[in-house]
């Protein structure tokens, strides 16, 4: 049913008998709109344009609220990856690497991007002792290191062919990945060996050495030492960096 002549809506009647206010209204609405653009766009961008950098912090090596905190007088946010990763530097719960980097310019209210640290992921190095070439690489890999170089040396115990010793040594701590290399005996013939140096080291790493160095382990005294560690080696006889036949008796003094 059609409107009635005197029913017909107000501001319909206006805009049909004066066009000018159709364009008045429209102009409002349009000026209103570009209001709200400018101060929700512009103004912001034009306001970060003009906004002084700031430095980015070291956060690096910092526990986490420690670096939560650092950040924010610093006038910046903080967001950590949700995976940690082994370190060979720092230590497990520590930041161990962000994003900017420290001491870059960057604005107020940027996210610094945290990876913590899991720690640095040990590995031992296995007893390859008497082992052949290919019995010594599985093993490696097995404990998660890599197979490194390949040595001969003359021995007068251990058969041609088979693994002397290692280097890092049997029982040592290392990091995965790490190379390992190898020293196969060559047989008896012309075994004269250096002494290795053991002093300083643990008990059971300096027995490693010099077994697999070709020496046999004589007396092993123990004595009080409050400086140092129990189970350290003090001393050793013959002293490092003499040249023995293989199977030469080696004495240790161990701190108590």
């Amino acid at each position: 049913m059609a409107d009635q002549p005197g029913k017909e809506n107000l501001i319909h009647r206006i805009l049909r008998t004066k066009p000018w206010a159709y364009a008045l209204l429209l102009l409002v609405v349009v000026l209103i709109l570009c209001a709200i653009v400018f101060d929700k766009i512009a103004m912001p961008i034009v306001a970060r344009a003009h906004v002084e950098e700031k430095t980015v912090p070291a956060l690096e090596g910092l526990d986490s609220l420690t670096a939560i905190q650092k950040a924010t007088e610093a006038g910046f946010n903080v967001l950590f990856a949700k995976e940690r990763e082994y370190s060979k530097t720092y230590d497990m719960d520590l930041v161990m690497r962000q994003n900017p980097l420290a001491d870059q310019k960057s604005k107020p209210g940027r996210t610094i991007h945290l990876t913590i640290s899991d720690g640095l992921h040990q590995f031992t190095v296995p007893d390859l002792f008497d082992k052949n070439g290919s019995e010594a690489v599985a093993a490696i890999e097995k404990a998660g290191l890599n197979m490194g170089l390949t040595f001969t040396m003359p021995h007068t115990n251990v058969k041609k062919g088979k693994v002397v010793r290692t280097n890092p040594s049997e029982g040592s701590l290392v990091h995965k990945g790490d190379t390992v290399d190898v020293f196969l005996s060559s047989g008896p013939d012309g075994a004269k060996v250096e002494m290795p140096e053991v002093v300083g080291t643990r008990l059971t790493v300096a027995l490693a050495n010099l077994r697999s160095a070709g020496f046999i382990i004589g007396k092993t005294e123990r004595r009080k030492n409050s400086g140092e560690q129990s189970g350290q080696v003090l001393k050793q006889d013959p002293a490092a960096g003499s040249v023995l036949s293989a199977g030469s008796r080696v004495n240790l003094v161990v701190a108590e």
